[in-house]
């Protein structure tokens, strides 16, 4: 809460117009923005490149029994 009037102090907006901005750019920001993508993208090349992998069959397994899947429904 002192975040947000601080904010509100700093742009001289009511704290009801700050408290609804944020809430409206939490609830639509479901996309990764550019940066985040390529932040994520670089990341990935550094653990390939360092040989932090694990074999897709591991890694498949691991998803079948996180979501509770059978051999058989695949």
């Amino acid at each position: 809460m002192q975040r947000l009037s601080e904010e509100a102090q700093r742009r001289n907006m009511p704290l009801e117009d700050v408290i609804s901005m944020v809430l409206l750019n939490f609830l639509e920001d479901d996309e990764p923005s550019d940066d985040e993508i390529l932040a994520g993208l670089r990341q990935a090349m550094i653990d390939v490149r360092a040989g932090n992998t694990q074999p897709a069959d591991q890694v498949l397994a691991e998803l079948k029994a996180y979501l509770g899947i059978d051999d058989d429904e695949c």
